[in-house]
């Protein structure tokens, strides 16, 4: 890693522990640049303005995610088994960056300029991997054909950031991850089996 990009880490980093812990809107510059060891003006090197370090966050920490949720899915066979890890990876990433946690969740995604800012299509890489797996699944005929699979996204993304926006607003207080295969239970069996008329799942697929 270069020095300039060591350099921008650093502020970034600086920026997820003060924005998580103040807010955007009690968080100020000179905050972040005493948090990072550098000078105020130093953060307008890479930045030009508070927001626009708030909504960088998102794209280089998806990036992080990625990155080792391709690790995480490295031997793992079966769309199943492959939604299992997601779900478990997905929850001890916010349990171990709660900072990060807190302004994602309940800030920048109930932000209107968030949605509008071009930063917000950082996370899609991360929505365009859950939808691939989510195409395997169908092709493997754990869903049936036919089905919504943007909407199926729409659901279990859904899911997963009640959970994590949950934790947050109980004051982190439980194990996050604790229940990750119950979740990952009920949103195969749950969400994606509708008993009584068919659902999203394959007719004779274990899921268990």
């Amino acid at each position: 890693m270069t020095h300039k990009a060591l350099r921008k880490e650093e502020i970034i980093r600086a920026g997820i522990e003060v924005f998580g812990r103040n807010g955007f809107q009690n968080s100020s510059i000179s905050e972040i640049a005493q948090k990072a060891n550098v000078a105020e003006g130093t953060i307008y090197q890479y930045f030009k303005n508070k927001e626009d370090l708030f909504f960088s966050i998102p794209e280089e920490r998806s990036k992080e995610f990625c990155k080792q949720l391709d690790l995480h899915f490295q031997g793992i066979t079966g769309s199943v088994n492959k939604i299992g890890k997601l779900v478990w990876y997905y929850l001890y990433f916010f349990q171990t960056n709660p900072d990060y946690a807190r302004t994602l969740m309940l800030e920048m995604r109930v932000s209107k300029s968030f949605l509008k800012s071009t930063t917000c299509g950082s996370l899609k890489e991360f929505t365009d991997k859950v939808l691939g797996l989510l195409q395997e699944a169908q092709e493997e005929g754990v869903i049936r054909k036919g089905a919504d699979l943007y909407l199926c996204r729409q659901l279990v993304l859904g899911f997963l950031e009640h959970v994590v926006t949950r934790w947050l607003l109980k004051e982190e207080k439980y194990d996050l991850a604790a229940d990750h295969k119950e979740i990952t239970d009920l949103i195969m069996n749950g969400i994606f089996h509708v008993r009584g008329r068919p659902g999203l799942v394959g007719e004779g697929t274990s899921l268990s």
